[in-house]
C-alpha cells in the first residue's frame, strides 16, 4: 500500500481494467510454483491478500494458494459475476478436504478515493458524500447477491469474513476536534454499511494505529490517518521490509503497544513479500515492487509469525523476537503473483516452509 495514485497504477497494472494482451500472461513457472505448495500444508494462520489476479492463475494455482492461505481476496470494486462463481467453486473444492480454516472470502475496498471530491474537508457531507456511501452499499449488496447465487449453484455456504478498507484521503490535525471527529465519522459510515450487509464480517482498517520507522527526530511515527476513536477491534501495521528484520520486529512490537493501550485485539500485519521499502542514497527510503532479498528472511518471517514458539509468553521470546501471537491474521501486499513482483511465488514458498519449519529454500 503506498499512496492513492500508486494503488490506482497497481489495479491497472495487474489487470482490473488492464489491456487483453496483459490479462492473457500467464504465471511464470506456474507448474513449478504448483509442484512446491503441493507439498506443503495450510498455513496456521489464515492468510487475506490485496485481490488475486484471478485472470492470471488458473484453477490448479487458486486451488492451491486458497488450501495453504485458506482464503480468496477480492476487490469490492472490480469484481464479477464469473470470478465470484469461481471462487465459491475453488473454494468448495478445498473445502470438501476439511481444512480447520475453511477458505473464505476477503473483500478489498478503498474507500473514499472513489467519489468524494479530491479537494473536499472531511467535515463535507455534500453529494459526493452520499454517493461514497451509496457506492459501497450498492459494491456490497452486488457481491452478496453473485456470491449468494454461485452458493445456490455449489450448493455450499462460502462466506465473506474480512473486508479490508484501504483509506488514505484523510489525515489528523493535532487540536482540531471538529476535523478529526469528521474523519472518525466518514469511517463509522463506512463500518456501518459493512455490518449491515455482513453482519458477521470483520473489519480491518489499513494503518490503523500502525507506528512506523521514519525519518522524524525518534525514528518512529504513528499513521495519522485515524484518531483512534473510530470503530474497531484491530489495529494493522506495514512489514514493508521484511530483509531488515530488527525494523521488522520493532515495529510490531511498538503498535501492538499501542493496540493495547486502546484495548484492541488484535494487531494484523501487512506483509511485502519481494517487495518492500528500499534505502537510498538521496531519500529515506523508496518503494520497490521487485526486491528479490534473499529467501531466508521471507523464511524467517514466515516461521515467526506463525509458529506459537516464536511468542510464547511462558518465557517471554516475544521480547527477543515479537509478540506474534497478536497477529490472529496476516494480509499480503502487494497482490499475490502480481506481475511486477516476479520473484513472489518463490518468496512465498519460502515463507510457507518457515511456517512449517521446513529447512529447506525453494
Amino acid at each position: 500500500m503506498i499512496f492513492l495514485k500508486k494503488i490506482v497504477f497497481l489495479i491497472i497494472t495487474i489487470g482490473f481494467v488492464s489491456s487483453p494482451m496483459v490479462i492473457a500472461k500467464t504465471i511464470e513457472n506456474e507448474q513449478q510454483i504448483i509442484g512446491w505448495l503441493t507439498k506443503l500444508d495450510p498455513l496456521p494462520k489464515i492468510h487475506y491478500s490485496y485481490p488475486l489476479p484471478l485472470k492470471r492463475m488458473s484453477d490448479d494455482l487458486l486451488f492451491e494458494y486458497a488450501r495453504i492461505t485458506n482464503a480468496i481476496s477480492i476487490s469490492g470494486e472490480w469484481h464479477k459475476e464469473k470470478d465470484i462463481d469461481r471462487v465459491v467453486r475453488i473454494a468448495k473444492k478445498v473445502n470438501e478436504l476439511k481444512p480447520k480454516n475453511p477458505v473464505s472470502i476477503g473483500i478489498n475496498y478503498s474507500i473514499w478515493h472513489r467519489r468524494f471530491g479530491k479537494n473536499l474537508s472531511p467535515m463535507d457531507t455534500g453529494v459526493t458524500y452520499t454517493e461514497e456511501l451509496e457506492l459501497l452499499k450498492e459494491n456490497l449488496e452486488s457481491i452478496k447477491k453473485k456470491l449468494a447465487k454461485a452458493n445456490l449453484k455449489y450448493d455450499d455456504k462460502i462466506e465473506v469474513s474480512r473486508l479490508l478498507f484501504d483509506s488514505e484521503r484523510f489525515h489528523i490535525k493535532p487540536d482540531n476536534v471538529a476535523w478529526n471527529k469528521a474523519i472518525t465519522e466518514k469511517y463509522d459510515s463506512a463500518t456501518d454499511i459493512v455490518k449491515d450487509i455482513f453482519p458477521k464480517v470483520k473489519i480491518e482498517w489499513y494503518g490503523r494505529g500502525a507506528i512506523q520507522n521514519g525519518s522524524s527526530k525518534t525514528g518512529w511515527e504513528v499513521t495519522n490517518f485515524f484518531s483512534l476513536k473510530e470503530k474497531g477491534n484491530s489495529f494493522n501495521c506495514t512489514l514493508y521490509t521484511v530483509p531488515e528484520i530488527g525494523i521488522t520486529r520493532e515495529i510490531f512490537r511498538k503498535t501492538v503497544k499501542l493496540a493495547l493501550k486502546y484495548k484492541q485485539e488484535e494487531v494484523t500485519p501487512w506483509v511485502a513479500l519481494a517487495s518492500g521499502y528500499r534505502r537510498k542514497l538521496d531519500t529515506f527510503q523508496v518503494w520497490s515492487p521487485d526486491w528479490n532479498y534473499d529467501l531466508i528472511y521471507s523464511w524467517k518471517l514466515g516461521a515467526e509469525i506463525n509458529q506459537p514458539w516464536y511468542s510464547s509468553e511462558a518465557v517471554r521470546r516475544e521480547q527477543r523476537f515479537a509478540p506474534w501471537n497478536m497477529a490472529k491474521i496476516v494480509v499480503f501486499y502487494p497482490p499475490p503473483f502480481d506481475q511486477r513482483t516476479p520473484h513472489w511465488a518463490k518468496h512465498f514458498v519460502a515463507y510457507v516452509r518457515g511456517a512449517h519449519d521446513i529447512k529447506k529454500l525453494p
